[in-house]
């Protein structure tokens, strides 16, 4: 029910997967939770509305097409009936070659994907009805690959975006700045533009997914121990952090990783109600 494809190699660096909940015959109850990873995702949505509650906040009905833009709290995605998405998931900084204009003003909204993306991807939605996962793979990665376009700040985004994920969240923005060659303000405009979300910003929620991705590969390391591996304060700040990102708590997640997971893998949780345990999934 549930399924992933990968996009052409050309989109590998900014779209992580394609992904698909298909109809099934009888009803379903779908629940996911989403953490917070900086990152969006186009949902177009064939089936009946869902809701998108923010994990300990307000709930929204969403009865169509949106794009999920980078968010910076948790949410839950639930879904009762007959369900049928069909989904994009970006990787970090992966929406912005496909936009024509800074993200940040999306950051945390649920917009028209028309908004963002141009009134192409309308089009797009209409060409995959009744279209099963193989055979709208290509006219996801047409579309992809038309709308691609790489401004001339990109380059100088990816190296100072490199250079906070190899430090683990933990550099500021002088030092990232630096590495890119490019003035703090530079480095805060490109990240508006193609993130939505401040470095600074971004650097906490790199320093909790590497604390998640360890947390989740060895159920029995110390929490002390993940929170220091992280840059963490003190195991109280990590407990914190991870609360305000996922809604949970630390000892809930332990162990839960996909044994072939990626090094960059954003670990969400996606539960069919009625099939007992949830799966790890990238969508």
């Amino acid at each position: 029910m549930y399924q992933l494809r990968s996009p052409d190699p050309a989109l590998a660096p900014y779209i992580e997967s394609y992904w698909f909940v298909v109809p099934d015959p009888d009803p379903v109850d779908l629940r996911v939770d989403v953490f917070v990873d900086g990152r969006a995702d186009l949902i177009l949505n064939y089936g009946v509305p869902y809701t998108r509650r923010v994990i300990g906040g307000e709930a929204r009905e969403h009865g169509s097409s949106n794009l999920d833009a980078q968010r910076l709290v948790p949410i839950r995605i639930e879904q009762r009936g007959r369900v049928h998405l069909v989904g994009v998931r970006f990787r970090l900084g992966g929406l912005g070659p496909f936009a024509r204009a800074e993200l940040r003003p999306w950051t945390g909204g649920t917009p028209p994907p028309a908004a963002v993306l141009g009134e192409g991807v309308t089009a797009l939605e209409a060409d995959l009805v009744g279209r099963d996962p193989d055979a709208a793979v290509p006219r996801l990665d047409a579309f992809f690959l038309a709308r691609l376009q790489l401004d001339p700040g990109r380059a100088g985004f990816e190296r100072a975006l490199a250079a906070l994920e190899r430090s683990g969240g933990g550099a500021d923005v002088a030092a990232i700045a630096a590495h890119a060659g490019a003035s703090a303000r530079q480095v805060d405009r490109w990240f508006a533009r193609h993130v939505g979300i401040p470095p600074k910003t971004v650097g906490r929620i790199l320093r909790f997914q590497g604390a998640l991705r360890a947390l989740m590969r060895d159920p029995g390391c110390p929490l002390s121990d993940v929170a220091a591996d992280a840059g963490y304060f003190d195991q109280a700040h990590f407990v914190r952090d991870f609360r305000r990102m996922t809604g949970g708590v630390p000892r809930g997640y332990r162990g839960y990783y996909p044994p072939a997971g990626p090094a960059d893998f954003a670990p969400n949780v996606v539960a069919f109600v009625q099939d007992g345990a949830p799966v790890a999934a990238r969508g």
